[in-house]
């Protein structure tokens, strides 16, 4: 796997998690929360950048660390590496948002508790959509040819 694959796996991966990510917080907080469309609008940039962020960020790095050392690897490494990212970046996104609200002086009990809504949503979903991508791209990959047994089999004894 080139480094231009792996530049295209890790923003195909992220993006496509950001975007499942923006829907699903649409769908969540038009649900739950009844908002004007631009207010909805509105909403989802300050969850993907303030409740999500740290886990996207931390997320992105391990990524493109885990997709740059495993890129000589079949797919399911890959998978394996990103998801076990996911779930790192999704355990420390809690204390992250805790510790920026608490410096921007927020109510600690509230933005923990986004903090930790943006974990669980996610976490699911990067989970989900990363074996999806990194299959289809790795799909279209040519692979060397398994050398055949070196003396013909009973086949081709007559």
């Amino acid at each position: 796997m080139t480094l231009l694959r792996v530049a295209r796996e890790v923003l195909v991966v992220v993006t496509a998690t950001a975007l499942a990510l923006a829907a699903v917080v649409l769908l969540v907080y038009g649900a739950l929360a009844e908002l004007q469309l631009l207010e909805l609008l509105s909403v989802v940039p300050e969850f993907l950048l303030g409740f999500a962020g740290p886990a996207l960020a931390i997320w992105t790095l391990l990524v493109v660390i885990g997709a740059a050392l495993l890129r000589h690897r079949g797919p399911w490494w890959r998978i394996g590496a990103h998801a076990l990212s996911a779930v790192v970046a999704g355990v420390a996104n809690v204390p992250l948002v805790v510790a920026l609200g608490e410096a921007a002086d927020a109510q600690g009990g509230l933005v923990g508790a986004l903090g930790l809504l943006g974990s669980a949503l996610f976490v699911p979903l990067a989970l989900l959509v990363t074996p999806v991508i990194v299959l289809l791209l790795d799909r279209g990959r040519v692979r060397a040819p398994s050398p055949g047994p070196t003396t013909p089999g009973p086949a081709g004894v007559r």
